[in-house]
């Protein structure tokens, strides 16, 4: 065999080899880039916890992706990842960026998605609301102002929130059923956005021990007048 009929197989051989490597390359490469859709900004106050699910599309469906979430400042905001869920706690009073990116099990370099970002403002909680006492008939309170009434033996707070809610907190509770077991539920606070009427006599099918003898009317700027107490 002479030598250029060597060199000739030799430079066959190289240009399979070539074509090999480039298909094979050409496969494991083939990846598309996973993507995030955007987050909304978020606003909660210190001590709070909100969530955000994370929205992941990808070309490649049999894909399984990994999320992951930081924040530049923990300090005024923390995040944690449970599957393609965020959860966010206020720390301290401020603002926050979060970070949130989505890599899939290929391996490749296209394997993360490019990063998506949301702000997040924490704020001071408002003030205890302002306990006008017992409260009577005619009586309007404010955002920020409520009073007492008693129902079932029990003392219930009534206050009108920042967000001109009227809300009802009292160690109240009321008896329900779990697969046939008796579970007492305690009310902590419940609030409304309308006026509290006497129809309010049912929560989750079970007697309303807040008593429907109390009725509240929501005024047009956001106040509240009490026109019957128990």
């Amino acid at each position: 065999m002479n030598r250029k009929t060597v060199i000739s197989m030799l430079a066959t051989v190289l240009l399979i080899i070539s074509i090999v490597f480039v298909s094979c390359g050409g496969e494991h490469d083939d990846n598309n880039q996973p993507e995030i859709e955007s987050i909304d900004d978020k606003t909660l106050e210190i001590g709070d916890t909100q969530t955000a699910n994370v929205r992941v599309t990808d070309i490649d469906v049999d894909d399984i992706h990994t999320i992951s979430a930081s924040s530049d400042n923990p300090n005024v905001a923390t995040v944690s990842v449970e599957a393609d869920s965020l959860t966010i706690t206020g720390n301290a009073v401020g603002m926050t960026t979060i970070t949130v990116t989505a890599t899939d099990d290929s391996g490749q370099d296209t394997a993360t998605s490019l990063p998506v970002t949301f702000q997040v403002t924490v704020n001071e909680p408002p003030p205890p609301p302002i306990n006008r006492r017992l409260c009577v008939v005619g009586m309007t309170l404010k955002q920020g102002e409520g009073c007492t009434y008693i129902t079932n033996q029990e003392q219930v707070f009534f206050y009108v929130n920042e967000n001109s809610e009227g809300c009802r907190e009292s160690d109240l509770s009321y008896t329900t059923e779990v697969f046939g077991l008796p579970v007492e539920v305690k009310l902590d606070f419940i609030c409304a956005d309308e006026d509290i009427t006497g129809d309010e006599i049912y929560i989750r099918g079970e007697e309303n021990p807040l008593d429907p003898n109390f009725h509240a009317s929501k005024n047009s700027d956001g106040s509240w007048t009490i026109d019957k107490v128990p």
